[in-house]
């Protein structure tokens, strides 16, 4: 009967704990003094890797100037087909974007009841019918989808494809949340030490939290053997925290995910047990601002996933087209977090004297810290750009210094001619020139192409149509070539 009441009153207290937290403006606790003090920032790559049976943890080095300025640690986990990371939960809360691959993502938070359940057959009708499985709520995961973790809420993932799963983490490790240090941890529920070399940075450990304890500790709180309370501790197993499965696993699910994008809670009623806790980021259709030209950028914040107001993060997925710019701007309230998850860009940073501390290229799998109020350009390569940003506030606002809604738009003319010296002329050219994300002007040599066929002929509808194909968005028109001859010229982007 005791048991039975603590358990009552921890659940009562887990969602009045979690009611609170949603109504309560939390602050971030301080990142160490004089982390935000740079000369030059510098793009970085993940400091070490841990090698497990199906896969492998990289993490970057949380002691660099620039993670320790925006105080978050990262991580980027690989499994192949047909694993499993193991349950494990961080300090502090965290944000995932999957990069690549789809799968099962199952969340673990103490509390909360096991909502689905399976029965199994039985002989004498449904009042015999024995439960097969029962566990809480389970996610399908694919690319492009952000998710969101409390502190100390335990999740495992699941790759139920052909080809690998890619996963980014953010941990906000100066969240209040997080009370031990900015030193990343990660807790193993399953889980073992692999036989490589223990890496110079803390974390992953390898052990998981049953292998501290005396075997008949455990034996005696779940009521089983010896031989299965070593099982639960791992000790003859190497494999690490990704595992292989032993062919495909079997979970219950429900019918649809269509209840998960149309249900939009307030974040404050409903606790961590119901909400909703990720969101694909990646459909163009959910674009924030879309150029057929340029580019787009989608938004995540608790606006629209209300549990980020629990977490204190929010994430932003760029676009750009090759040649796309994305116009100088900065983070007015948060840092930046930029992932590099396609093409490559030239980007320049710029800190409170106006001085460049970045000025380089970035490519596919680096990653590059924008602290508070720096302004930033980004330029996108031959093969265009693709990124995944996370800022440390659940409702980060970014200001532009030109474009539709820029710091340039809202000061008068004269202001302008005032501030920096300019005629009228040329302070109204720089007024009302560009927008948000701009296409980098090309010549007139590279913004056409002329397209003969064997015949010397050029048909209106299908010159058109093969000039879209080619160049999207672009459009064509017959004309004529040397000699006079028919062909077809396509024109995408020509300046006037």
């Amino acid at each position: 009967m005791h048991k039975l009441i603590f358990s009552l009153l921890s659940i009562a207290s887990i969602s009045l704990l979690l009611l609170f937290h949603g109504s309560e403006a939390r602050q971030r606790e301080l990142p160490l003094p004089n982390a935000c003090h740079f000369s030059q920032i510098n793009s970085l790559s993940p400091a070490h890797a841990t090698k497990f049976e199906a896969g492998q943890m990289e993490v970057w080095d949380h002691t660099s100037n620039e993670l320790q300025c925006a105080g978050v640690t990262v991580a980027r986990i690989t499994l192949q087909a047909n694993s499993i990371f193991l349950p494990s939960f961080f300090s502090p809360p965290s944000l995932a974007y999957v990069v690549q691959g789809e799968g099962v993502m199952g969340t673990i938070a103490s509390g909360c009841p096991e909502t689905y359940e399976e029965a199994g057959g039985g002989v004498g009708g449904d009042m015999h019918r024995r439960f097969e499985d029962m566990h809480q709520k389970l996610e399908d995961f694919r690319r492009g989808d952000v998710f969101a973790s409390l502190a100390g809420v335990s999740q495992w993932w699941y790759n139920r494809g052909n080809s690998d799963v890619v996963i980014v983490i953010v941990l906000d490790v100066t969240n209040r949340e997080n009370q031990l240090d900015q030193v990343p941890r990660m807790f193993q529920i399953a889980g073992s030490k692999t036989q490589e070399q223990q890496q110079p940075l803390t974390w992953p450990s390898g052990k998981n939290a049953f292998s501290g304890f005396d075997p008949n500790i455990i034996a005696e709180a779940f009521k089983i053997d010896i031989e299965t309370a070593k099982k639960l501790q791992n000790q003859k197993d190497n494999r690490g925290n990704i595992v292989r499965a032993n062919g495909p696993l079997h979970f219950i699910s429900s019918p649809s995910r269509q209840w998960q994008q149309d249900g939009n809670g307030n974040g404050i009623e409903e606790t961590y047990c119901t909400a909703r806790l990720h969101e694909n980021i990646d459909d163009p259709e959910r674009s924030d601002f879309f150029s057929t030209r340029a580019g787009r950028i989608s938004t995540l914040n608790s606006l629209n996933l209300p549990v980020l107001r629990l977490v204190r993060l929010n994430a932003i997925r760029g676009v750009l087209y090759s040649g796309g710019m994305m116009l100088p701007h900065w983070t007015a309230n948060a840092h930046t977090v930029l992932y590099v998850t396609g093409g490559q860009a030239m980007i320049q940073v710029v800190d409170d004297n106006g001085q460049s501390v970045f000025n380089a290229q970035v490519q596919q799998g680096e990653l590059l810290v924008v602290p508070q109020g720096f302004a930033v350009v980004k330029t996108a390569g031959e093969t265009g750009f693709e990124w995944i940003a996370f800022k440390t506030n659940d409702n980060a606002y970014m200001n532009t210094l030109s474009g539709g809604t820029s710091y340039l738009r809202a000061v008068p003319v004269d202001v302008i001619k005032a501030a920096y010296g300019v005629t009228e002329e040329e302070a109204k050219r720089v007024k009302f020139r560009e927008i948000t994300i701009a296409q980098k002007r090309k010549s007139k040599e590279t913004c056409r192409q002329n397209l003969q066929n064997k015949d010397g002929t050029c048909e209106p509808k299908s010159c058109e149509a093969e000039c879209v194909r080619r160049h999207k968005p672009g459009t064509g028109r017959c004309g004529q070539g040397t000699g006079k001859i028919p062909i077809c010229i396509c024109f995408y982007d020509c300046p006037p």
